[in-house]
């Protein structure tokens, strides 16, 4: 009899709280909530959009949607979100489809987990 240990494959997940409420400063016209409903919307579309464009090896509009991601990460603060996009796109471009297979998984992992880690954010200061 073989035992089989799984592995839970959890990120670490890193959000500058001092740059995500910095946006909240800059869009003061905006209710917080909005505002982060608006940014867990966004990445939540992006990332489901990058799927499907992975999923059809679709690697020219993925890269589009990396960039997307990547930049909502620097805007608001998601380090490691914005890291692991880089990953998978520096993948893509060398055609390393193995590479991006792996890379593209993780991002999906640290994606969700970011989203996670905006509800427990303190927002009001």
């Amino acid at each position: 009899m073989t035992i089989v240990t799984m592995m839970e494959r959890k990120e670490s997940v890193e959000i500058d709280q001092a740059q995500f409420l910095e946006q909240f400063n800059l869009q003061a016209d905006r209710d917080r909530h909005d505002l982060i409903f608006d940014v867990v919307e966004d990445i939540a579309r992006i990332l489901g959009r990058a799927e499907a464009q992975y999923m059809k090896s679709n690697y020219d509009e993925l890269r589009d949607s990396l960039n997307k991601i990547t930049n909502l990460g620097r805007q608001f603060g998601f380090g490691n979100l914005s890291r692991v996009a880089q990953d998978v796109m520096i993948c893509v471009d060398a055609n390393d489809f193995v590479s991006v297979s792996s890379t593209f998984q993780r991002l999906l992992r640290v994606g969700e987990q970011s989203l996670f880690a905006i509800w427990d954010m303190p927002i009001y200061s």
